[in-house]
């Protein structure tokens, strides 16, 4: 079978969660399907991620200036139609409104309508016509939670009948760390006593301000003996938040940094006393799974799609309750045993979300996706000679 791929978000230098989901569940795809072709669109031409999956053909296609968002209008469902593919597949909350071939789109969440703050409206425009066009026009839609499946059901008219739900699975694993690459990543970012970690980001939906404000909240003789560290934040954030961090007293306890490297994160993810991860939405959380993947407590939120990925393996608070958060961060400073438990109970999270699991459960909706244009031709060869 022949699939066409939409892997701008793979072939980005600055991969997050979709794109190294994207990584892992193709390769998986390559092991159980391994006659598959997957023709891999992008507009990298100088970037090649590392271990791409053995059945990938490569394809750069630019559209200079790209108006009108004519890459993925045209360029996308043109190239899978001259490529004579089974199916195309959109997996990053894009697709085109002209489908000429079956289409699979993965909608991960709904949150630029949610949150629109902080977006063009030419970003929402586009996305509020991609989720359209994916309830309307798709031969597919999954959703990696019930949470997004539900409300994308319920608020935009998709056909339940279409509506599949494929949870993703974890992307690092603890046996893949060294020990000396632990000690020498955590002295390069300064860390000198034990830490809780943040994936800090620009958008308010992360709740990086939130998360150092609660910190503040914490007793002195408590937060003196940790730290804080936040990685992901682009420079004008970070300054922002160094002020924010000055005015509360707290420029010895939180530790900013800019984009972590990629192979950095699961080495200071596993050194982590916890992760805290408040998202005030998410369409699945990603880092929870590579939390317990690692053995790392989790404080996260109660809203959204979180509980439903976390279950009983984690700290469940209001994310926009400051009272709540502290009391929480405090929780897991001062009580050894409730981190055990939590490690505990997240490693026994962890066989729900495999990606041998997920990749099955795609191939098998990519397949039915493909055989039902070839009904439709047959149908239509019927008809005709009839």
């Amino acid at each position: 079978m022949r699939i066409a791929l939409d892997a701008r978000t793979l072939f980005s230098p600055q991969r997050r969660g979709i794109g190294k989901s994207l990584q892992k569940l193709y390769s998986r795809l390559a092991a159980v399907r391994p006659d598959w072709r997957v023709y891999a669109y992008h507009r990298s031409p100088a970037y090649v991620p590392d271990e791409l999956p053995t059945n990938f053909v490569p394809r750069f296609i630019e559209m200079p200036g790209d108006r009108y968002d004519a890459w993925t209008q045209l360029r996308l469902p043109s190239a899978a139609w001259l490529d004579k593919v089974d199916v195309l597949h959109c997996p990053a909350n894009h697709c085109p409104h002209w489908m000429p071939v079956p289409t699979v789109v993965t909608l991960h969440d709904l949150i630029p309508l949610d949150m629109p703050e902080g977006r063009s409206s030419d970003e929402l425009h586009k996305f509020e016509q991609a989720v359209a066009s994916a309830c309307s026009k798709a031969t597919a839609v999954i959703s990696p939670s019930k949470y997004t499946r539900r409300r994308l059901v319920k608020d935009h008219g998709l056909n339940a009948k279409r509506a599949i739900v494929v949870p993703w699975g974890v992307t690092v694993e603890q046996e893949t760390l060294d020990v000396s690459d632990v000690d020498a990543t955590v002295k390069r970012y300064g860390i000198d006593r034990p830490y809780m970690l943040h994936f800090g980001a620009s958008e308010p939906r992360k709740n990086t301000r939130g998360v150092i404000e609660a910190w503040a909240m914490v007793r002195l003789a408590y937060r003196q003996k940790w730290k804080l560290l936040i990685v992901g934040l682009d420079d004008a954030t970070k300054d922002a938040l160094g002020k924010l961090c000055l005015a509360l007293g707290l420029q010895d306890q939180v530790l900013l940094h800019g984009y972590a490297k990629e192979a950095d994160l699961p080495v200071l993810l596993s050194a982590a006393s916890a992760l805290l991860y408040p998202s005030l939405s998410e369409g699945f959380g990603l880092p929870v799974l590579e939390a317990f993947a690692v053995a790392t407590p989790v404080l996260t939120s109660d809203s959204t799609s979180l509980p439903e990925v976390a279950g009983d393996a984690a700290e469940l608070v209001p994310p926009g309750v400051a009272t709540a958060l502290s009391s929480a961060i405090t929780r897991l400073m001062k009580d050894p045993m409730r981190r055990g438990e939590l490690v505990e109970r997240g490693t026994h999270r962890l066989s729900q979300y495999r990606w041998a699991d997920a990749a099955e459960q795609y191939a098998q909706v990519l397949e039915i996706a493909a055989r039902s244009r070839r009904r439709s031709r047959s149908e239509k060869t019927n008809r005709s000679a009839a």
